[in-house]
């Protein structure tokens, strides 16, 4: 028994020991989700899943794109802080008895665990219990709350009025969903390493994502990095190690078809790449079609240093093995050396820190076999940016700030790295559309008419509406169409009012917005005041506009969403609502069934619709087949024939339905649960004001 107790209070102290020894029990995972980028992420700087305990690059979402695809395109994104190894004591911790350089980083590359030394590790004190901290999960927040001073400093941590410790002037946040954490740079746990080396640095890492239609293709890194030793670093350099793998399907080492080329644009300091031959095929032999990757970069908002921009670029390979310049190798200080010093390296050629993969103008040279950096079939391509040389005092802070940003082609990439370097460069102020008006439609027979609030118009550059119909639940918005500036099919509204103002015809101030129809000074349609009850949404009183859809068809559902527009401020060209994917009352978005009344003396009005009934036609769109009875009374029983005179269907109807009292829907299919074959088919109506009989045709 004592041994027993013996062995428990030691498994105790082990653990412990342990605890206190290894700060990386409080390392946090989560996922910003909220546009269309989704991304795993730790507190302690890491982007994306890397290969963390070597989990593979397929499990989702490491950078996923578009959200919900399930095609992923990163390894890791991270912080690199590098220093020379000559340093004051009072700077540094560990021993460096050969003056090796220093290089911190939150980055987990390869099964080598070749990043071990160099993690940062996470202050408890801003730790959530399961998941790492975010915005607008309160159950991922400090269990304890939040500490009122930033840890490892004497600095206040100022907390919004919703308790969230934003970016912002006292604290608010700046973004529809944000990430904190703070990690400090520490002795690691390669034990194995005689020379254990960190710098005393901590980091405040943000992250920032929007879900505005200017702001979904990119998320805001934030890494503010502070002194917390006693002397200064000497000879810094701050920069983000960027592995966008264009391996999409699954990530396997033995992948063919990999064909990555990388580019960098010295004057939008922006480092990205894509598929070479536009298309990968994997370990398991799936190829993706040509043009359906997408593009992925790293745009510089801020770097740290002197200049506040990117002074060494450098696109390399990956191989652990390697320890040349043109890999990044198993030896840590190379990697610092040549990729974030860019010291030696042949390919810097003028000396100015940039790759000459790539000169000032973003042209390679010859060596590397054309356009952008070339990695050959089978290669793993990383890029780093990184910043110049500067000291850091004891206290003093700088920052890193840099958007991952994506898009289906070299267009919407660039526009979409060029509205985040406008959000930094307006101090982050988010332009959006007009308020998106809210709707109610009264489905009449043979007609639609909808109504919508004025609210929209409080926005100082507002400028008119449009009304859109899909007969497809919302795949296609009308039948005719136009491409924008990148490629974007863009539809033609039903029906488009503005205000008499002068301003009409297509936007001429920015020429990547020249495709956007501002209108025709047409004017809006009157306002009419709300002098019923019987309305869902909207009371009587209330103020609206309207519009009639009188070219529809009755039985036939309808989707329908009006948007609100501005004039565009000449930065970011005019903006619109888009449809809300989740129609309903209070939303700019319904959907609705035009419907003959429903019969209360005679059956003389009830059709089936359509007649013919073609399973492949327009009527189906996708949907499970759907012939209607309409015109009926509030109950009926309608039993279906087929020309043996064999019953196949009996179909109950009870007009209940808000949608569509008078109509009553049959899937084509028997009582068997089994599609009916092609023919003529006989009905036969009961109901409390009589009977009625027809027939129609199913062609399949």
């Amino acid at each position: 028994m004592k041994l027993i107790k013996i062995f428990a209070v030691l498994i105790a102290i082990t653990a412990i020991t342990i605890q206190a020894q290894d700060p990386m029990i409080y390392q946090r995972w989560n996922i910003m989700d909220i546009n269309r980028v989704r991304t795993y992420f730790n507190n302690t700087g890491l982007l994306g899943y890397g290969n963390e305990q070597n989990i593979p690059l397929s499990r989702s979402p490491s950078f996923e794109y578009p959200s919900g695809s399930g095609i992923n395109y990163g390894t890791c994104v991270g912080l690199i802080i590098g220093a020379p190894g000559i340093q004051e004591p009072g700077a540094v911790g560990g021993t460096n008895i050969n003056n090796l350089e220093y290089l911190d980083a939150s980055l987990d590359e390869g099964p080598a665990a070749f990043w071990d030394e160099e993690h940062f590790a996470p202050y408890p004190e801003v730790t959530g219990n399961q998941k790492a901290n975010l915005s607008t999960d309160k159950s991922t927040w400090p269990i304890n709350g939040w500490p009122k001073i930033i840890p490892g400093t004497n600095e206040s941590l100022l907390i919004g009025s919703d308790g969230w410790p934003g970016m912002g002037k006292n604290g608010q946040r700046l973004a529809d969903q944000e990430t904190y954490s703070v990690m400090y740079g520490w002795k690691g746990t390669d034990l194995g390493d005689q020379e254990r080396r960190w710098l005393k640095t901590n980091v405040e890492m943000r992250g920032m994502a929007w879900s505005g239609e200017l702001y979904q293709d990119f998320i805001v890194w934030v890494y503010v990095i502070r002194n917390i030793g006693t002397a200064p670093i000497k000879g810094m350099r701050v920069g983000a190690h960027i592995d966008f793998s264009f391996l999409p399907l699954s990530f396997s080492p033995t992948s063919t078809g990999d064909a990555d080329r990388h580019y960098y644009d010295p004057q939008m300091q922006f480092a990205y790449g894509t598929d070479d031959d536009g298309y990968e095929v994997n370990h398991n032999g799936e190829t993706m079609a040509p043009g359906t990757i997408a593009y992925a970069g790293a745009v510089a908002l801020r770097m740290p240093g002197h200049s506040k921009k990117i002074e060494t670029y450098d696109a390399f390979h990956f191989w652990m093995e390697a320890v040349s310049p043109r890999g990044n190798g198993a030896g840590k200080e190379l990697y610092y050396r040549y990729n974030l010093l860019n010291s030696g390296d042949q390919h810097d050629s003028n000396k100015d820190g940039i790759d000459d993969d790539f000169n000032m103008n973003g042209v390679p040279d010859a060596d590397e076999g054309g356009p952008g950096y070339y990695l050959a079939e089978g290669a793993d391509g990383i890029q780093l940016i990184g910043s110049g040389a500067f000291d850091l005092a004891p206290g003093q802070t700088d920052t890193l700030i840099f958007a991952t940003v994506f898009g289906m082609n070299k267009n919407q990439l660039y526009k979409n790295a060029t509205n985040a370097q406008i959000l930094y460069a307006s101090n982050w102020k988010v332009v959006t559309a007009p308020e998106a008006p809210k709707i109610e439609i009264v489905p009449g027979n043979g007609s639609n008419t909808i109504y919508w609030s004025i609210d929209s118009e409080n926005d100082p550059e507002f400028e008119g509406y449009k009304v859109y119909r899909s007969p497809d639940r919302g795949i296609t918005w009308g039948t005719e169409t136009f491409k924008d500036f990148s490629g974007t099919t863009k539809y033609v509204p039903l029906a488009q009012y503005d205000l008499q103002n002068g301003i009409k015809g297509n936007y001429k101030t920015l020429p990547e917005f020249a495709w956007y129809y501002l209108g025709n000074d047409s004017g809006l349609p009157p306002i009419k005041t709300i002098d019923t009850d019987s309305l869902q949404y909207f009371k009587r009183g209330d103020k609206v506009r309207m519009f009639t859809d009188n070219d529809i068809t009755n039985g036939f559902r309808y989707r329908y969403y009006v948007a609100a527009y501005d004039s565009g401020n000449g930065i970011t060209g005019p903006l619109e609502n888009t449809a809300n994917p989740n129609p309903g009352f209070g939303t700019n978005t319904l959907e609705v069934v035009p419907h003959a009344p429903k019969a209360t003396s005679t059956l003389s009005k009830i059709k089936v619709v359509p007649n013919p009934y073609v399973v492949s036609n327009g009527w189906e769109q996708g949907r499970d087949s759907q012939i209607q009875f309409t015109g009926l009374p509030e109950k009926a029983t309608i039993k279906i024939f087929n020309v043996s005179g064999e019953l196949i269907k009996t179909v109950h109807h009870e007009g209940r339905s808000a949608l569509a009292p008078s109509i009553a829907i049959w899937d084509a299919k028997n009582e068997d649960n089994q599609l009916v074959a092609a023919g003529l088919y006989f009905y036969f109506i009961e109901t409390p004001i009589g009977t009625a009989q027809g027939k129609f045709v199913v062609i399949l």
